[in-house]
């Protein structure tokens, strides 16, 4: 709890804007943190945009086979089980909904083959948009390493070496490193119950409820797939 109210104080992430307007009484004036804020107004909207997306992508039928939108069956029926209104308030968590994972090694640029401009190997309407939205977030890690590696590291859990190797990218490098299927992972893709908190929170609408949603998020962050518990049920003990 220490570090969550660090995060939300003076200086840190939200600023006034987006928790004023959740408080529904002046009584809550409390939780509001003050101005200036680790993530501007901008990246609240940019940030909130990408997990729109994601949400979007990820409960698309066609997609559920794709490990980048590779959630659990039971995270996948929890968000499902939300309307537009709900998702909405999903994606304007203060942390990203996916994480980013830089292909190893050097940086390569990839051959041109002579198939990949033919029409029969043209991506459809689904891929297109999975291939823009990597664009996208891409561009914002690239963006926020070299403007606010802090906000890097929080909204995407950006560990140093991956934002040494961002800064060294070329803008002409972007593109092919966002074509890379493994770029893009959810995040606690086994976190049920946390899933379950924050979605059920969005579905209430209780801006009480989505802050301690946002807090139990933002301890995880760099934490594994499952927590404690379900990690115990999920894996069988070893016979002796």
């Amino acid at each position: 709890m220490r570090v969550y109210k660090q995060i939300w104080s003076k200086g840190t992430i939200f600023g006034a804007g987006l928790m004023s307007s959740l408080s529904p009484s002046p009584a809550d004036a409390s939780f509001a943190p003050a101005r200036d804020g680790l993530l501007s107004a901008v990246l609240r909207r940019d940030l909130a945009d990408l997990n729109s997306q994601y949400l979007e992508l990820g409960l698309l039928p066609s997609l559920v086979p794709d490990p980048r939108f590779g959630w659990s069956e039971a995270v996948r029926e929890c968000l499902h089980d939300t309307d537009a209104a709900a998702r909405a308030r999903i994606a304007g968590s203060p942390f990203a909904l996916f994480e980013v994972a830089l292909p190893a090694g050097p940086h390569r640029e990839p051959t041109p083959r002579v198939e990949d401009g033919l029409p029969s190997t043209a991506p459809d309407a689904c891929d297109g948009r999975v291939l823009s939205f990597a664009h996208q977030v891409v561009f914002m890690a690239w963006r926020l390493v070299e403007g606010a590696p802090l906000a890097a590291r929080v909204v995407l859990g950006l560990p140093p070496v991956v934002e040494a190797r961002l800064r060294e990218l070329r803008p002409s490098q972007l593109a092919s490193i966002a074509a890379d299927p493994g770029l893009i992972r959810p995040r606690w893709p086994r976190h049920a119950r946390f899933w379950g908190m924050l979605a059920g929170a969005a579905r209430r609408d209780s801006p009480a409820a989505l802050r301690w949603a946002h807090c139990v998020g933002v301890c995880l962050l760099g934490a594994g797939d499952a927590l404690p518990g379900e990690a115990a049920t999920a894996r069988p003990r070893a016979r002796r």
